[in-house]
């Protein structure tokens, strides 16, 4: 019996039921990384992000090394005018030594470094993906890219919780050289006479002094540099478990283990 349907065809009959699909069947689960596989994931790592890290810190502290001397150079600058107030600096020869210095082999060498560093930072890379060309591994470009990246977070979340803290010198330099309790500036508001005379009896040439290029990356830069080696040592190490750990989330299946090599693109 059908009931009868107003737009003119019959209803379906009562208890029709569409045919069941057939169930798919579950795959497979993937087997762990074997055990070089895993070696190489962890290498690649090692290697490969110790590279990109070194690299980025030559970049980082050739940066910071260029731009100290003309910051404290243009600051020295900037102060000597407010001595004078005629429209000249007293203190104009830490401009000029600093401008000298941008043009000297140091100063061209600080501003190759930052390029230079990211060029080391990519060759890093794309060592990590040739050791990671492995019949047990896949997606060498992927799991380079995904670890560094990973590690690159992770290196910022630890640095948040504390860094290395180096001494870099006691007090400011050249201080034996300021007589702040006698003839300095003491407490309380400055006077601008006693400012004056201060420059007038050699507080310009020390300023000048503190703000030689040649000085203050002599004082300074070999505690900046030894800080940011000492700074890639954690990231080094949390590379190594990122490139497993990507290496892990990306493995290949069984069939797919012996043409995994073939199946990703180099990294250029």
């Amino acid at each position: 019996m059908t009931i009868p349907n107003p737009g003119g065809s019959p209803a379906a009959p009562h208890g029709h039921m569409p045919p069941a699909l057939p169930a798919a069947e579950p795959k497979p689960p993937r087997p762990k990384l074997t055990g070089p596989a895993a070696h190489r994931a962890r290498l690649a790592g090692g290697v490969g992000g110790g590279i990109a890290w070194l690299g980025l810190a030559i970049t980082q502290v050739s940066a910071i090394l260029l731009l100290l001397p003309v910051i404290v150079g243009a600051v020295v600058y900037g102060v000597g005018f407010a001595v004078l107030q005629d429209g000249s600096s007293v203190t104009a020869d830490a401009w000029a030594q600093t401008l000298a210095w941008l043009g000297s082999p140091g100063g061209i060498a600080l501003a190759i470094g930052i390029p230079a560093g990211i060029l080391i930072a990519l060759l890093g890379l794309w060592i990590s993906t040739r050791i990671l060309h492995h019949p047990g591994l896949r997606r060498p470009a992927g799991v380079t890219w995904a670890g560094f990246g990973i590690s690159l977070v992770a290196a910022t979340v630890l640095s948040g919780f504390g860094s290395i803290t180096l001494p870099f010198f006691g007090g400011v330099p050249f201080a034996g050289d300021l007589d702040v309790d006698g003839g300095g500036f003491g407490s309380g508001p400055v006077d601008e006479t006693r400012v004056q005379e201060w420059f007038a009896q050699g507080g310009s040439d020390l300023l000048e002094r503190i703000a030689d290029p040649g000085t203050l990356l002599g004082l300074l830069g070999p505690w900046i540099a030894l800080a940011h080696l000492l700074g890639i040592i954690v990231p080094i190490i949390v590379s190594v478990f990122t490139w497993w750990w990507m290496a892990h989330a990306m493995r290949p299946a069984a069939a797919d283990a012996p043409k995994a090599a073939s199946d990703d693109v180099l990294l250029a």
